[in-house]
């Protein structure tokens, strides 16, 4: 089958879709007989920019036009719609960037009378590919053309043509063409095929083209290809794959339930049905953001409308709030990098949708935690209330220190105070931990390109100031080693805070954690925490 964006090319103003005001303005000038010397398209590909400026060139050029459409009767609209009229010349600027491809096809060519138009067009596609030299060369040709010549500039990337040549033209900023005149468009196209396609399987084209007319046109080509007189949803699957929008919508409904043993076994469920999951995380972010739509505007453009659907749709959004939402996207843009950096991606979404179903998504303000370090009470309350609720939850047994252990001193939720040795330093000191705590986030930010030294800075804390030095609580010995025995490390993150302070002589120490050497049971190191979690035996 012929390439439908080809075939059915428009060839009238009228034809064009989704650029109603550029359209207009352009018939508008052909029929008052008005017209400028330099114009230029710019906008996304596929929208119609080299389009539009054929039939403006057909336009001013026929014989008898009709309210600014060229009339396709004449001898000039003929030999325009042919491609072989001398008096049209489109040039490639991807392909002839150099300031001797402008000479040759524009410059010198220019100053020729038409041999058989009224106008010489000059249309240049991808103009953003001309070279400095070249757009210098034609500066002056632009500035003062002669009254025969049109130049129309076609660009994808307006910010990359000269401010002096931008200046010189009608600049038309063409947009992304809406799904509503994509379907219509599809629908034309099909009805003129002779095929029947399903209203959802152009709602689905409409969606995977992203505004671009002529990738949906080409989509359309490759479903009639097939060969089917009536286009369904199964038959459509053959070449759009299946969209994982529901399957998306119905994992954030199951963890809106608040019960994690549902949550992970839809995750499991997905799995088993071979749905990927990592470009499951991109559904969900497109769901949380089309729920986030339907909460403010009680509508949605992608998420499937229908009657199970919508019930759905808003008894998730009546469980989740804007915030909820929004934390929601920060934590699975944070899980999925995870993934993307050697992560299993189904612990990495199990993480996720665990976080969403005992509402823990709050923690997530930012992918690089940018709420910063926690406070010791916010630690204590973190511990004592998740962990007990996520075992709640998920029917495991809660952890409890034997009847015949030794009762504990409840350690009190502030910061220790420093030595007394340290205490002498108080009056110097020039930065308070709050401050500290405020430039954390920063500090990994900056630090971003060195991942083992963020990962482990994220699991420690700042506990303390000591005048001009920082003490921060590590969980593990080894995290201590690294940074502080270090030499190189210890610099690189002296050297960021001091950056970010302001404060030259501005240093790090630290200790370890005693409550991670503690022997209770379930609480010895990562690897019980990770089987009292999710089951299982520690193999080596």
């Amino acid at each position: 089958m012929a390439n439908l964006s080809r075939q059915y090319r428009p060839k009238k103003f009228q034809d064009i879709y989704g650029q109603s005001n550029i359209v207009e303005t352009l018939r508008k000038e052909v029929e008052q007989n008005k017209l400028g010397h330099a114009y230029l398209f710019s906008g996304p590909r596929g929208v119609g920019k080299t389009t539009a400026a054929r039939i403006f060139a057909k336009a001013v050029n026929c014989l008898a036009p009709t309210q600014g459409e060229p009339c396709l009767e004449c001898e000039a609209c003929k030999k325009t719609s042919l491609g072989g009229c001398i008096d049209i010349i489109e040039m490639d600027a991807a392909s002839h960037t150099g300031v001797d491809n402008v000479r040759e096809a524009i410059v010198e060519h220019v100053r020729f009378v038409p041999v058989e138009l009224k106008y010489k067009v000059y249309i240049v596609d991808e103009a953003h590919m001309l070279s400095n030299s070249a757009w210098n060369a034609l500066l002056k040709t632009i500035e003062e053309p002669p009254e025969h010549a049109i130049f129309i500039f076609a660009t994808t990337e307006k910010h990359k043509v000269p401010a002096t040549i931008v200046s010189r033209c009608q600049r038309f900023d063409f947009k992304k063409v809406s799904r509503e005149d994509i379907v219509k468009r599809l629908k034309e196209l099909a009805s003129n095929e002779d095929c029947q396609v399903d209203d959802v399987v152009l709602k689905n084209v409409a969606v995977k083209s992203e505004g671009c007319l002529r990738d949906a046109e080409n989509i359309l080509g490759q479903l009639l290809s097939l060969g089917e007189k009536n286009i369904t949803s199964d038959i459509a699957s053959l070449i759009i794959p299946a969209s994982n929008l529901p399957h998306a919508l119905g994992l954030l409904a199951v963890s809106s339930g608040r019960d994690v043993k549902n949550a992970l076994h839809e995750v499991q469920r997905l799995e088993d049905e071979g749905i990927s999951l990592m470009p499951l995380f991109d559904d969900l972010l497109t769901t949380a953001r089309e729920l986030m739509v339907y909460k403010a505007s009680g509508k949605t453009d992608i998420l499937d409308s229908g009657v199970e659907s919508l019930k759905i749709i808003q008894d998730v959004c009546r469980v989740f709030s804007h915030q909820e939402l929004i934390n929601i996207s920060l934590l699975l843009m944070e899980r999925r990098k995870d993934a993307k950096q050697g992560l299993d991606p189904r612990f990495a979404l199990e993480m996720a949708v665990v976080a969403v179903a005992v509402g823990a998504t709050g923690e997530f303000s930012s992918t690089n935690q940018m709420a910063g370090p926690v406070t010791a009470t916010e630690l204590r309350v973190r511990d004592s209330g998740a962990t007990g609720a996520v075992n709640e939850m998920a029917g495991l047994p809660e952890t409890v220190a034997p009847k015949d252990s030794p009762e504990l001193p409840v350690q009190p939720a502030v910061v220790d105070r420093p030595p007394v040795a340290a205490q002498a330093d108080a009056s110097k000191q020039v930065l308070s931990l709050d401050e500290v705590i405020k430039i954390w986030s920063k500090l990994l930010q900056s630090l971003e390109d060195h991942k083992s030294l963020v990962f482990i800075l994220k699991l420690c804390r700042p506990r303390s100031v000591q005048g001009e030095k920082i003490i921060l609580e590590f969980q593990y010995p080894y995290h201590q080693q690294t940074i502080l025995q270090n030499q190189k490390n210890k610099l690189l993150i002296e050297d960021s805070l001091r950056k970010l302070s302001g404060l030259p002589s501005l240093s790090i120490d630290g200790l370890v954690n005693s409550s991670a050497d503690s022997t209770e049971p379930g609480k010895k190191d990562m690897a019980s925490n990770l089987i009292n979690a999710f089951g299982g035996r520690l193999v080596s």
